[in-house]
């Protein structure tokens, strides 16, 4: 297929810049002038920082260990790395608060998205991150240095223009707790989320020019979305029967030959309903069976700084292994603009039904995502002894205590949601459709495996009826009859147990979510970073519109020896089915 456009001049994406610091800036962006050696540089042409200089080092959605902050240093020979007589580095520091400590510091940079490794399924590649602290267990502070030449720029540039440097930075932290024992969590530079995953992938951007009158924009996704449309989000595009595990929300559109008609663009959706995104643009797609010509437009002052467009007869684009992806830089057609209100593409040599993928990075005001009202049921576990707001049913059939940023549950013997009897139940009151994802450890009381000793030994999520009536659900990981960790879920109606699901499992963590949609409850696990697998899809369990939903661990044995530790609980409003595999 053959690939033309009309676009504006090329520039590199501007996300937020508000006010130009002193060329060296000590951590947080306090002035550290007086340590610059500026001989021989003028003033007027030193490579500056403007706008936020740190953003927070953040594990899951609320829980801040850290900052990473960046200083630019003009003075620091480059000829090395850029060529002679090339000068200026960026110093990326990580800096850890508290008590948390690094066990690893991984980063990547560029101008654009498509500098940062990612799989196929949009989600960062955290080992190929190509800066990489090695094993620095126990220290607080990391810093990494980065030619300026990565951003095309120079200390000594007679011009210096306007550049974007995007940034993902993670890190392994931990804390010690009490016993001795230390929690090990990720953590990432807040930004922008790649892959609408709040855990596994963010970017931010720090704009360097000599300007000091930086222009302040918000920036997010956008898709196009059509009427034959596919959303990304639990779709099977490669027909093998199971979900292609995509992270990102967006959609491929299928069109039929002699068509011409027009698609919104939505941007700020962050799953597959555009009514929780903005109105962008309009995408104006004219096919005649052999070429088609797509015309974006857009509503407002909203102006384009990214665009990628897939056109084919697969529904989505391939990547160098040939398999389908949803990350925009993989995509055929990959332009950065300068605020374009109108861009035109035009792709031949195609035939029959085709497909159109079409992403911008679009940028005004008034397009940040729409507050989840189940977002305040959220929590992080940050505070030791904290359970304010959450309800503890039958606190006297276990150990309960939030310490050291999770909550524990160490039941007593011969407690388990079993026909007519009942265990220890942490739980918040929701209404309707939503989802319920946790992170979950359990093992015994020494911090080993569940595998071995008694048998029926579990931790995981529950639903329940508020009024005290005999259903319930609940889904989990633990040691059943198999010897082996396994996964578990269980129904109980009218006072009777059956279970809904039992598969080996073979580790002792697991993300778990628990979603309902109308009537139906599908439950997913995974490890952190793999596709969800869904474990139930069922749409017979008995519960009122309102009920109570939170963790829960139980032992039907005499000997229980289990801890089930949860690192955070996180909600969100679901509408479809699909929106059961967003992040």
């Amino acid at each position: 297929m053959k690939h033309t456009r009309m676009v504006p001049s090329r520039r590199r994406l501007a996300l937020v810049a508000a006010c130009v610091l002193p060329l060296a800036v000590s951590a947080c962006g306090s002035d550290n002038g007086d340590d610059f050696d500026a001989d021989g540089f003028d003033n007027d042409r030193i490579v500056v920082l403007s706008g936020d200089t740190c953003v927070d080092l953040v594990s899951g959605r609320r829980a801040n260990v850290g900052s990473v902050c960046g200083t630019v240093d003009n003075t620091v020979d480059t000829s090395a790395q850029c060529g002679e007589g090339a000068t200026g580095v960026m110093h990326v520091t990580y800096q850890t608060t508290g008590p948390w400590e690094l066990v690893q510091a991984r980063m990547a940079t560029g101008l654009g998205l498509e500098d940062i490794p990612t799989n196929r399924r949009g989600r960062i590649r955290k080992s190929l991150l190509p800066f990489d602290s090695g094993d620095i267990t126990g220290a607080t502070t990391h810093t990494f240095d980065v030619p300026l030449c990565t951003f095309g720029l120079d200390g000594t540039d007679e011009v210096c223009p306007p550049s974007m440097a995007h940034f993902v930075a993670h890190a392994r932290v931990r804390r010690q707790r009490n016993n001795g024992w230390y929690r090990y969590r990720g953590a990432w530079g807040d930004g922008q989320r790649l892959g609408w995953r709040r855990r596994h992938g963010r970017f931010f951007t720090m704009e360097m020019s000599c300007d000091d009158n930086p222009v302040t924009e918000q920036c997010e996704s956008a898709y196009a979305a059509g009427i034959d449309r596919t959303c990304f989000l639990g779709a099977d595009f490669d027909g093998d029967g199971t979900d292609d595990g995509f992270a990102d929300w967006g959609w491929s559109n299928r069109v039929s030959p002699n068509t011409s008609t027009s698609f919104p663009v939505y941007a700020a959706v962050g799953g597959c309903n555009p009514t929780d995104g903005s109105h962008v643009g309009d995408l104006a797609v004219s096919y005649d069976g052999s070429s088609a010509t797509i015309i974006f437009n857009r509503v407002g002052d909203v102006t384009l700084d990214e665009e990628h467009l897939y056109v084919g007869g697969a529904p989505l684009a391939t990547n160098g292994d040939g398999e389908f992806t949803v990350t925009p830089s993989d995509y055929p057609i990959v332009a950065d603009l300068d605020d374009a209100a109108q861009t035109t593409n035009t792709v031949t040599g195609l035939s029959g039904d085709i497909h159109v993928v079409y992403h911008a990075v679009a940028c005004g005001e008034g397009m940040e995502p729409n507050e989840d009202p189940l977002d305040a049921l959220t929590d992080e576990f940050l505070i030791d002894g904290d359970l304010t707001g959450w309800d503890v049913r039958n606190p006297e059939l276990a150990f309960v205590e939030v310490e050291e940023g999770a909550l524990e549950l160490e039941p007593e013997g011969n407690t388990a949601w079993y026909n007519d009897q009942e265990a220890v139940h942490i739980s918040r009151t929701v209404s309707g459709n939503f989802s319920m994802t946790t992170y979950l450890e359990v093992t015994d009381l020494a911090g080993g495996t569940t595998a071995g000793g008694d048998f029926f030994r579990f931790g995981g999520l529950l639903l329940r009826d508020p009024s005290g009536g005999p259903s319930t659900y609940h889904a989990g990981i633990g040691h059943a009859a198999e010897g082996s960790v396994v996964t578990v879920s269980q129904v109980t109606q009218d006072g009777n147990t059956n279970y809904a699901g039992n598969i080996l499992w073979d580790n002792d963590l697991a993300e778990l979510r628990i979603c309902r949609v109308d009537n139906v409850i599908n439950t997913f696990i995974r490890l952190p970073d793999d596709p969800w697998t869904m474990i139930d899809n069922l749409d017979s369990v008995d519960l009122p519109d309102t009920i109570n939903v939170g963790p829960m661990a139980g032992a039907y044995s005499s000997s229980p020896d289990l801890r089930a530790s949860f690192d955070w609980v996180q909600f969100q409003s679901v509408s479809t089915a699909q929106d059961c595999w967003r992040d």
